[in-house]
């Protein structure tokens, strides 16, 4: 099935002769647990594989966040340590084990820790934590953030202070914060973390996720959530400043409310004709205990841009597939 469609032979996104910086591509993983998912292994099997060049950091937290966790139910949710080894099988990734809030140190953020501090109250500690450091490692030291429920389909290499645009017909257009390309000390970045401090709220989800960066960037770029705003596009923004926010199929080429549609078991070859123009799919539902076949859109990507994580995940004993 669609043998074209794998590491080597899909194509690439990025002209050859486009300007590439050096960049590193890092994960983060704020539960404190000692393995990760084989679907979050995936995630960074993906990343490694088709950015060769580049390099992959996976900083995991040594213990659980302050505040109350977010817990889920169903498929795909065990930890894997064999996941790990395969991962510490490619040259350019290293895991990281450290405490992640001292990324917070220096930052607007550093408010929200301490004893009494807002994060003590978080009732979505592992989602709060993780949107507060992708941020403040991005104004620190610039790179490529991705989420661990993604598949990376092509090099990033190219890409450069960029976020993604979601649209739907049920919902006006607004700005991810899964996918994320910033050079060190953008100024944006700078502003989103005094607007987090400000507004954050420690029983709202998404209180400093997608929505407060879509409010930082209207305040700094001059947009807003609207209707046929032209988003793929450069964006000159106060001081000089530049945010590219790329269109739909860039990162999110499947919306939150169609998310099954990664795991019917036998998908529809015209799914694939929606990830021509997709750097990285974004998995919605991935870390929420969805089941996935062999046969699914999910499986399929994971089979072709995950092989080892993917493969380590068969059961000898009964012929079972955990992924």
């Amino acid at each position: 099935m669609a043998p074209a469609f794998r590491i080597g032979t899909i194509g690439e996104l990025c002209e050859s002769n486009s300007p590439v910086t050096e960049k590193t591509i890092f994960f983060l993983e704020t539960s404190g647990a000692n393995c990760l998912r084989p679907r979050q292994a995936c995630a960074i099997e993906s990343a490694a594989r088709t950015n060769p060049d580049m390099k992959i950091r996976v900083h995991m937290a040594t213990s659980p966040p302050p505040g109350k966790p977010e817990l889920d139910g169903g498929y795909g949710l065990d930890a894997n340590c064999q996941s790990m080894d395969v991962l510490n099988r490619l040259d350019n990734v290293r895991i990281v084990r450290e405490d992640l809030t001292r990324h917070l140190l220096g930052t607007p953020l550093e408010a929200l820790l301490g004893g009494g501090g807002q994060f003590e109250k978080s009732q979505f500690s592992y989602q709060h934590l993780s949107d507060a450091v992708r941020i403040a490692m991005l104004h620190k030291s610039g790179g490529i953030y991705l989420d661990l429920d993604v598949v990376v389909l092509r090099s990033l290499g190219c890409l450069r202070n960029t976020a993604g645009e979601v649209r739907s017909p049920e919902y006006k257009a607004g700005i991810e914060n899964g996918v994320l390309i910033f050079d060190k000390g953008h100024e944006l970045l700078n502003q989103y973390m005094r607007l987090m401090e400000r507004e954050y709220d420690p029983l709202g989800r998404e209180s400093i996720g997608p929505l407060a960066f879509l409010k930082a960037a209207r305040e700094f770029c001059g947009f807003d959530v609207c209707d046929g705003c032209n988003f793929g596009q450069l964006w000159v923004c106060r001081d000089n400043w530049n945010l590219t926010v790329l269109y739909t199929e860039a990162f999110y080429p499947i919306p939150f409310r169609n998310r099954e549609r990664f795991y019917e078991p036998n998908f529809p070859l015209t799914e694939l004709d929606n990830l021509q123009t997709s750097y990285v799919v974004h998995v919605y539902g991935a870390g929420h205990g969805a089941q996935v076949a062999p046969s699914s859109l999910y499986g399929f990507l994971a089979q072709r841009f995950c092989p080892a994580v993917y493969g380590a995940g068969h059961s000898k004993s009964r012929n079972k597939h955990k992924f």
